[in-house]
């Protein structure tokens, strides 16, 4: 499974942080506040995420506030990226 630059950025965040209730707006608001790429797109972003299981989404109210985590696959993925990553500097 291959993710893009701003689902990178929309795990990293989920797991830098698991005492926030993440949702698209608060995603878009941290992302934009430190200019990464997919600002505006978030939740279509984290729905892909989802399919791929790398993130579990909990249904809020009001609707379309559902708050977002970064699964138990999704953190083994984000871990297995930083280790490649650091293995080819």
């Amino acid at each position: 499974m291959i993710i893009n630059e701003a689902e990178f950025n929309i795990l990293t965040l989920l797991a830098s942080r698991d005492d926030v209730k993440w949702t698209w707006y608060n995603l878009d608001r941290a992302m934009s506040q430190r200019k990464m790429e997919g600002v505006g797109n978030v939740a279509r972003l984290v729905r892909n995420l989802y399919e791929a299981g790398l993130v579990n989404i909990t249904p809020s109210m009001p609707a379309g506030m559902d708050h977002y985590q970064i699964s138990a696959q999704g953190m083994k993925y984000l871990q297995a990226l930083r280790q490649k990553s650091s293995a080819q500097k």
